[in-house]
């Protein structure tokens, strides 16, 4: 009777390779989610009327520091009431006593205009702006949407 199947004794070698086979294994693939500009504008709009609703939107003709030290920031802190995290949004690059002045404080972070967004401001409870990136943000808001195909 002969052996049946691809393990004879008569061959000497295997379909399978060393190892075994995957099957169906993992593809790379993008979940991210695309949204449009003009709901992200929106979005924008209402998290920030939202955080002036409450008397949590600060403004400030400058935001400079005296000096580096933390204890400037921690005493500012303390007089503000109910107010865990605090986010601090500067026009255009940090400067660098108030990058210092901050850095060692997990309560507090600092974002440049360009880079608000949405969830930075629903995460923190009070936001503290320069003039110049309120300026900034508004220019940004009624810039018109360009549409390239």
């Amino acid at each position: 009777m002969e052996p049946e199947g691809y393990r004879s004794s008569q061959t000497w070698y295997t379909v399978w390779p060393p190892g075994g086979c995957v099957m169906h294994g993992p593809r790379p693939r993008s979940h991210a989610i695309k949204m449009n500009k003009q709901v992200r504008r929106l979005g924008l709009k209402i998290a920030l009327s939202a955080r002036a609703a409450e008397g949590k939107l600060l403004v400030f003709d400058d935001l400079a520091l005296p000096t580096h030290k933390t204890k400037n920031i921690v005493n500012y802190y303390n007089q503000m009431e109910n107010t865990k995290k605090v986010l601090v949004v500067e026009d255009g690059p940090i400067e660098e006593k108030l990058k210092l002045a901050t850095q060692n404080l997990h309560y507090v972070n600092i974002l440049p205009s360009i880079g608000l967004n949405v969830y930075s401001i629903l995460l923190h409870e009070t936001l503290l702006m320069s003039r110049d990136a309120v300026n900034k943000i508004i220019e940004r808001m009624h810039t018109p949407i360009i549409r390239c195909r």
